[in-house]
């Protein structure tokens, strides 16, 4: 499972503008994949802090539309583009965040990108 997770950061790393490498040596991501309107990252950190470094995030980049911390969910808009991002727990200790994003029904991964970069920043 390591390797499968290993693989996946080495070939969505160009695609990370460089910032991932900086985070992967600092133990923040555990893993980083990208789909066609998503970005999905494993964190090792603990939920509170990843659930204010999205609410950080998603509130200095655009308008927060409604948030439930008990479910891990924030929707928002973020450069005209419809913003989901949901925490998911997966470990004690790692916390799945996945931030997709659309405008007008189109995928807008770009957008996603940069949320998701924003939120292994802050952390």
């Amino acid at each position: 499972m390591k390797k499968i997770g290993l693989l996946i950061v080495c070939f969505s790393l160009p695609l990370c503008g460089g910032c991932a490498p900086v985070l992967l040596a600092t133990g923040v991501v555990a893993g980083y994949a990208i789909s066609r309107d998503s970005v999905l990252m494993d964190l090792d950190q603990p939920w509170d802090r990843v659930w204010s470094a999205a609410q950080q995030e998603v509130t200095e980049r655009g308008l927060v539309k409604r948030e439930n911390p008990k479910r891990g969910r924030l929707d928002a808009r973020v450069e005209e583009t419809d913003v989901v991002v949901a925490l998911k727990q997966l470990t004690p200790s790692t916390v799945r965040v996945v931030v997709r994003a659309r405008k007008n029904l189109l995928p807008k991964v770009d957008v996603a990108q940069k949320v998701a970069l924003g939120i292994q920043r802050r952390l």
